[in-house]
């Protein structure tokens, strides 16, 4: 009886206790609950899970940007961290030069371009923090890389114009991968951008032949037709001045007196998926391979 008397006693006692010690951990559960809800970011504004451009999808560069775009008449600037001055700036540049390419072809019809699916504008990435050091252009984007505040306008007027005279060809063709030859497509986007001019004179070609003369392809520009072809060791960007003296003598009435309107039917053949080589004899009436085996002669006879 005494027992049964200590029971009704303590049990009222220890489930209420019980209660207490219940309650309490909720509360506690509850409030580490809020804690984990409050340190994880909202996944719309993390930065791994913005919506990247073209370049992911057409570039060897996969990186997000830092969602704030900014949207001009040609094209739309991202970037992984420039001021949004400097993006306006960027933008307006790029609106410039990218006129420039439209006038220098005389191009009008803006709907006749071929973009990435989802892409009405052309993506500039300004890369201000990765290490990679380049100007590059893809299907429907191009890379300026600038590691400064703001953007000398001046500097890269040369390199945004280069680049965007890429863009256009690959807008025109409507592909990947550009199928016309390099020596072909660089020239172009050389003396689109302004050029580099340091190949002025017979002096300066047979400096050049000179310092080419041990590499397998005598530095003829024309063997250049993929990324491949350059000799082991060459300085590749190097070749950009030759591939703008084989443009200019092209489009010289002194040369072969063809036209931006010559290169941009090539343009057109490419994405018809027409040989490069039968296009190129049908709009510059030439074949490739008999201005290989002479070019340099022309480029003399043409720089006298």
């Amino acid at each position: 009886m005494l027992m049964k008397k200590i029971l009704i006693l303590v049990l009222p006692y220890v489930a209420f206790h019980l209660l207490i010690r219940f309650i309490l951990a909720l509360a506690i559960l509850w409030l580490l609950a809020g804690c984990r809800e409050q340190e994880v970011p909202d996944p719309g504004h993390h930065p791994d899970s913005i919506e990247p451009g073209s370049w992911v999808t057409y570039s060897p560069y996969k990186w997000s940007h830092d969602g704030r775009p900014v949207n001009f008449d040609y094209c739309t600037v991202y970037s992984d961290g420039a001021s949004d001055a400097l993006k306006e700036s960027a933008g307006y540049l790029a609106d410039d030069k990218f006129l420039e390419i439209l006038d220098q072809f005389e191009f009008n019809d803006l709907d006749n371009f071929l973009y990435p699916t989802g892409n009405r504008k052309i993506e500039v990435y300004i890369n201000t923090g990765h290490e990679e050091n380049i100007a590059a252009a893809y299907w429907g984007s191009i890379f300026i890389t600038v590691r400064t505040q703001g953007l000398d306008t001046g500097r890269y007027a040369y390199l945004f114009k280069h680049e965007l005279a890429h863009a256009f060809e690959f807008l025109i063709e409507g592909t990947v991968n550009l199928a016309a030859d390099m020596w072909f497509t660089e020239g172009i986007a050389v003396c689109s951008g302004g050029g580099l001019n340091r190949i002025n004179t017979v002096n300066d070609l047979e400096l050049w032949i000179e310092s080419n003369s041990s590499a397998p392809n005598k530095g003829n520009p024309i063997t250049i037709r993929r990324w491949e072809d350059y000799p082991e060791g060459a300085d590749k960007t190097g070749y950009y001045t030759i591939f703008e003296v084989v443009m200019e003598y092209m489009l010289d009435q002194e040369g072969l007196d063809r036209s931006w309107q010559d290169v941009l039917n090539v343009f057109y053949d490419l994405r018809e998926l027409k040989a490069f080589e039968d296009s190129f004899r049908e709009n510059f009436g030439i074949e490739v391979d008999t201005l290989e085996n002479g070019i340099f002669d022309r480029l003399s006879d043409y720089l006298k």
